[in-house]
């Protein structure tokens, strides 16, 4: 399928998640000084201290807005976004304690990294409105052997039910759609996520999510096999889209179907994303608008 491109009616801007340049300061890593260009998108955090024989990462959990520690919060790190950083992470930390600090003795390598704090007191699981967390950031770090990582995470109240909860393949599979995400201006969408679902109506909780899109609003949906399915892509992962917030669908206000069979990939799809102008309804996270 060659490249296609579909237009909205929304104004271009917002192209990134909120957040992603929280830590800049943090930062003194890149992809190219760290030798990671291969991982595009990627938001570079940490600094290091002498790890007295150990390795692993470490820092602190705090509430964004009034910059306090936030105990009892739980750190996840996964190896990629194949996930969306939603599923279950390569490691978990222990509880950070009253000054919001945790600290994992873990492997050298790169990871991305999030933070967490469910009203349950649980350490997995879905997330609720009340609960805490990082928002869709793609922190990355590399943990060096012998040091430790210091990279500390500021975390928001999630006010609105996730609009999808577990329906990501947590694994590469040979069938599935990938394209890319742009605005009106045909720039790259980065921090969005497609989503496939197998009616025209598009008014519920997705069947599959992609990966986060990268620098280039590259996404990728991974499928369990083939079927037919229509794309739209959005910026949260909660609620209805709130009045500007990119979103966009394949096909536009016809949705194109798409055909995919099992063992291959539709390629080469692009959304154009455009802000939101519907009436936004709080909780409406079954049927969004």
């Amino acid at each position: 399928m060659s490249m296609q491109s579909l237009k909205f009616s929304w104004k271009a801007g917002l192209i990134i998640c909120l957040g992603f340049s929280l830590l800049a300061c943090q930062t003194g890593m890149s992809p190219d000084t760290k030798g990671e260009a291969s991982v595009p998108g990627a938001q570079w955090v940490g600094t290091y201290v002498d790890g007295q024989g150990k390795t692993g990462i470490r820092g602190r959990v705090v509430l964004k807005e009034e910059g306090t520690p936030l105990g009892g919060s739980y750190v996840n790190i996964y190896p990629d976004t194949i996930s969306n950083l939603l599923g279950p992470s390569q490691f978990i930390s222990t509880p950070t304690d009253s000054s919001g600090y945790y600290q994992l003795e873990i492997p050298a390598g790169v990871y991305y990294v999030v933070g967490r704090k469910r009203l349950s007191g649980q350490s997995t699981g879905p997330l609720s409105p009340g609960d805490y967390y990082s928002e869709h950031q793609r922190l990355i770090t590399r943990v060096e052997t012998g040091k430790f990582v210091e990279v500390d995470l500021p975390v928001v109240v999630m006010k609105a039910p996730m609009f999808f909860k577990n329906r990501v393949v947590e694994a590469e599979t040979d069938t599935g759609i990938s394209g890319v995400l742009v605005d009106q201006a045909g720039k790259p969408v980065m921090g969005g996520f497609a989503m496939a679902y197998s009616d025209k109506e598009m008014k519920r909780l997705p069947d599959y999510a992609s990966t986060l899109s990268d620098e280039q609003g590259r996404f990728t949906i991974y499928l369990p096999e083939g079927s037919s399915y229509y794309v739209a892509a959005r910026i949260h992962a909660w609620d209805m889209p709130t009045p500007g917030e990119p979103y966009g669908k394949y096909g536009g206000e016809s949705p194109v179907l798409l055909e995919v069979a099992t063992g291959n990939f539709v390629k080469d799809v692009q959304i154009v994303m455009v802000p939101f102008s519907g009436v936004y309804v709080p909780g409406k996270s079954q049927r969004p608008f």
